[in-house]
């Protein structure tokens, strides 16, 4: 009897392991797709587009305020708004911006660059590839350099040595 309940047992692990194999499997299938999906035109504009002074910048769907049920638009589909953020290095010191643009378009993008000894670093891991949309990627990033370089000059103590 001890027999066949040790069978059982492993009867069961070897159906979770085949079905776990089969999860994993599919999860990483769907990966390539979620991961990259910035083309090389994109990255090349990016790249040229990224001040000296950044050391990182990310571009992300952001929510807006009072989108939540509380304010009466719980019946309204949400419209995201593009966040950005940069990390940047001044002679004041390091430090991190962040925006967030009014959306004209129900579009909004999830990017990270990343400056690197080898150059600029640009990938995606939002669910559509960027690139879907290269004239409307390449658009709300320069709204998005600009906007942040904008509201850092405006803060002199920033940008001078303390």
């Amino acid at each position: 009897m001890e027999k066949r309940a040790v069978r059982h047992k492993n009867g069961v692990c070897a159906f979770w392991n085949v079905r776990t194999r089969i999860i994993l499997t599919a999860l990483i299938g769907c990966m390539p797709g979620c991961s990259n999906g910035v083309s090389d035109s994109d990255v090349k504009f990016i790249a040229a587009g990224m001040p000296p002074h950044f050391e990182s910048f990310r571009m992300y769907s952001a929510a807006p305020d009072g989108s939540g049920p509380v304010s009466g638009y719980a019946h309204r589909p949400v419209r995201l708004q593009q966040g950005c953020q940069a990390i940047i290095l001044s002679a004041g010191g390091r430090f991190r911006e962040s925006v967030i643009l009014q959306s004209e378009s129900a579009e909004s993008f999830d990017l990270d660059v990343v400056h690197t000894a080898d150059g600029w670093t640009v990938t995606s891991d939002g669910l559509a590839p960027p690139s879907a949309d290269s004239a409307g990627l390449r658009t709300q990033f320069m709204k998005c350099v600009n906007a942040i370089e904008d509201k850092f000059r405006a803060e002199p103590e920033k940008i001078s040595l303390r």
